[in-house]
């Protein structure tokens, strides 16, 4: 089984340092980097089961024709090829490797073209294709072709072959013409009646001259055609938007149900403080009742009121947000201050369950910030560690300065989060299972919204299992 990092290889520091941001930043992908073979070879001999993929400079420092691609390959890790030798003589070089693509160092786009690759590369192991070719040494090729691009692969020789392998319900078909039991564009149309897999995905080939093939393939539910033999580039290329494709109706899906989800949530929790409203109000008008009586009743209508706007201010936050229209407001401030006014705020909730909020806080940290969003960041973390402490516990607020950025971190003494819950804390419109201790309500938008304010903010958030009992949430902002 790969690994989930990438190696990049590279002694342009700007290439590497690009590649890296854009690969960390944008994909969520960890990278190496080595700047010579030497540096790639340690990395290699210690880590290499880490890696999934390389990226790979054909001249450095201490080599200059392309050693570092057959060093990565002998370590089993697929390589792409970033160069600036446009030279056809590279693919003959280097075509018995088991490389990804070849990509030509051409300024911004090659950087975002490959960062991209990798991604897909990563992707494609939830994707499963299917060969159906009578020929072995195609099947051979295209299984070679196709493993380095990540995907898993499976073959079938003939028709007949493919209909069992279709029980399989791989996502993406390649289908030759000619097959020993049938013609490839029939059976593409026999797949598509029997199996109505939305993200379905079939590439018709052949290797004979025919100008109707293409077709006859396309109009019998082909989503796209090669003739063969056609350049390896060419077809991975393809076959990866095909799979781009089929991410992006996956992704579209899984959004969809889990805002119809949401909103039912939602609803339900509309729906609980409306019904504490409703019955409040009907007591009042009924009247005759005590001072106590009414003083108790205005209370829970004004909880109720405040659960709603909380509710309600977050739907309308989490929507702009997703919209792209989350505005920052910058201003130069102290950071330690503007932590110490929220401790003084949340001090009366929680002693409301006898909690003590400790901070250690540098007199002054002076830094570029939206003072009404990290406000909000703040809130959501201290509301947090408040809501799911314990009676008799401590929430500890620390604020450190490092060299690159400011860490502001808060950790409670509560129950923590289940280590198969952490993949899911900062995605909107999930709610974990997590109860807090004293009835506070939760809608599980808070730290969806504050992942976004950070990242706008060119900044991180995270949460960090701790060493003992409790929660660690932190987040990072570049000074």
């Amino acid at each position: 089984m790969r690994g989930t990092k990438a190696l990049v290889i590279e002694d342009a520091l700007s290439l590497s340092s690009a590649i890296a941001s854009e690969l960390e930043n944008r994909y969520d992908i960890a990278c190496d980097i080595a700047t010579n073979l030497e540096e790639a070879k340690t990395l290699l001999e210690q880590y290499s089961d880490e890696y999934f993929i390389a990226s790979v400079d054909l001249q450095l420092p201490d080599c200059q024709t392309g050693e570092a691609v057959d060093l990565v390959n002998k370590f089993k890790v697929p390589a792409i090829i970033f160069t600036g030798q446009q030279d056809p003589s590279i693919r003959e070089r280097f075509k018995t490797h088991d490389l990804v693509d070849y990509v030509f160092k051409t300024g911004t786009h090659s950087i975002h073209y490959i960062c991209w690759l990798i991604q897909r590369v990563q992707l494609n192991s939830a994707i499963t294709v299917l060969v159906v070719d009578d020929s072995q040494a195609v099947t051979v090729s295209l299984k070679k072709l196709l493993g380095n691009q990540g995907f898993k692969v499976i073959s079938a020789e003939d028709a007949a072959h493919c209909r069992i392998a279709m029980k399989q319900e791989p996502d993406i078909v390649v289908l030759d013409q000619y097959l020993p039991d049938g013609l490839g564009h029939e059976l593409c149309q026999e797949i598509r009646t029997k199996h109505d897999k939305p993200t379905l995905q079939i590439i018709g080939l052949t290797s004979k001259v025919d100008e109707d093939t293409a077709a006859f393939f396309l109009k019998n539910g082909a989503d796209d055609f090669l003739a063969s033999p056609f350049n390896p580039e060419e077809f991975t290329n393809r076959i990866n938007h095909r799979a781009s494709y089929i991410d992006q109706i996956r992704e579209l899906n899984r959004v969809s149900e889990e805002k119809n989800h949401f909103l039912g949530m939602a609803a339900h929790d509309l729906r609980n403080p409306l019904g504490v409203i409703q019955q409040a109000s009907k007591r009042l008008f009924d009247g005759g009742l005590s001072e106590d009586r009414l003083k108790s009743l205005k209370d829970m209508m004004q909880k109720s009121i405040s659960s709603m706007q909380i509710l309600l201010d977050d739907l309308l936050d989490i929507s702009a947000m997703e919209k792209g229209e989350l505005e920052l407001r910058l201003f130069t401030l102290n950071l330690s201050e503007l932590v110490k006014e929220r401790l003084l705020f949340f001090e009366p909730i929680a002693q409301k369950k006898d909690i003590e909020i400790v901070s250690t806080l540098p007199d002054s940290i002076m830094i570029e910030l939206d003072p009404t969003r990290i406000t909000q960041v703040i809130d959501n973390l201290l509301s947090n560690a408040i809501k799911y402490s314990p009676n008799r516990t401590k929430v500890t607020v620390e604020a450190q300065k490092e060299n690159a950025f400011i860490r502001v971190s808060v950790f409670d003494e509560g129950a923590g989060i289940k280590t198969k819950d952490i993949p899911q804390l900062f995605k909107a419109f999930k709610r974990l299972g997590h109860k807090t201790t004293g009835g506070e309500t939760s809608h599980g938008l808070g730290l969806s919204i504050c992942l976004k304010i950070i990242k706008a903010h060119k900044g991180k958030i995270a949460y960090k299992e701790a060493s003992s009992k409790g929660s660690h949430f932190f987040f990072e902002l570049p000074k």
